[in-house]
């Protein structure tokens, strides 16, 4: 039983947490997060109090959702996208693909053309340690979401060519992570689809053995809250995935 509880990891290898989306204003005088977007992580935001909305751009254009108590919103990787709090009250629990990704770099923030072109300059803006320095990086990637949605707004084919271009920065600005990240998503997402095949295959020879392995923890935000992309983070960590050690050739030690 004990080593069943050490084995435990959220469903699917997911990872879930509480956010407070920032109530500050930004450049253009909304309150709320850093736009930036995931590169194979899809991911829900659940509202658990407040309203708020959220804007995106996709291939399809600029669009702007509005959230209210409740409401769930999903979206595939590509989106970039843009937490809003008008009223400083919004509040979410996020749910997101392949828990260890959004740790190990698949959150690229939509900086500026200066910025994503160079290797030195990107990092040295993604770099944060303080509240205020995540107000400046949410800052300076408002700055560039709002040339992508310029160029959106002026013109379909000019938004498209705009987005092209920003997600080639965003590829090439994470390309050295590639391989731990599929170390990462083969520890957790995939080695959870190969275990339930394989409880499917045992069901179906009559073999409930396995169930006998049956296990429950309960988890509890981290504390304190940290500053993150788009508001205060209080993260439900899963220790399977976000605590695998790699080596070099990026497989699992």
């Amino acid at each position: 039983m004990i080593d069943s509880l050490s084995k435990l990891r959220m469903p699917g290898a997911t990872l879930i947490t509480r956010l407070r989306v920032y109530d500050t204003p930004s450049l253009d005088g909304q309150r709320g997060g850093t736009p930036h977007v995931h590169l194979v992580c899809s991911e829900l935001y659940y509202v658990l109090s407040g309203t708020g909305a959220v804007e995106m751009i996709d291939a399809s254009g600029f669009s702007r959702v509005e959230l209210e108590a409740h409401s769930a919103l999903l979206f595939s990787p590509g989106t970039i996208h843009r937490l809003i709090n008008p009223h400083g009250d919004l509040e979410l629990l996020v749910t997101m693909q392949n828990s260890g990704l959004p740790e190990r770099g698949d959150n690229v923030v939509a900086f500026v053309d200066d910025v994503m072109a160079d290797d030195a300059a990107y990092h040295a803006a993604m770099r944060v340690t303080t509240l205020e320095e995540a107000c400046r990086r949410r800052d300076r990637g408002v700055e560039g979401f709002l040339h992508l949605k310029a160029a959106c707004e002026r013109d379909p084919q000019a938004g498209r060519e705009a987005l092209a271009q920003f997600y080639g920065q965003a590829a090439a600005r994470t390309a050295p992570l590639r391989r731990e990240w599929g170390a990462v998503v083969r520890a957790g997402a995939l080695h959870e689809a190969e275990t339930a095949l394989a409880s499917l295959t045992a069901l179906e020879s009559g073999d409930t053995e396995y169930l006998h392995s049956a296990a429950h923890t309960l988890i509890h935000a981290a504390q304190p809250s940290k500053p993150g992309f788009c508001g205060h983070l209080n993260r439900y960590f899963d220790p399977a995935t976000l605590n695998v050690i790699y080596t070099p050739e990026g497989t699992k030690a």
